[in-house]
């Protein structure tokens, strides 16, 4: 449902509201639905930006190298 949602609201450029109620759920559940997954969507895109990265150099660009 919220896949559906997040398609509709980000993809297809649908208001919240529209989006909601073809899907068959209130404005107050959809938004709390989309801000979940854009905050999973959020984390999943940092840590695929950070894979693979050394993890000195994600703390040098920090500031937390104890050196």
């Amino acid at each position: 449902m919220a896949l559906a949602l997040f398609q509709r609201v980000e993809v297809l450029k649908q208001p919240l509201e529209l989006a909601a109620r073809a899907l068959g759920l209130k404005p107050g559940d959809a938004a709390y639905l989309l801000a979940g997954l854009r905050e999973d969507v959020a984390k999943d895109m940092a840590l695929a930006l950070l894979a693979g990265r050394p993890s000195r150099e994600i703390n040098d660009q920090k500031g937390t190298d104890d050196e």
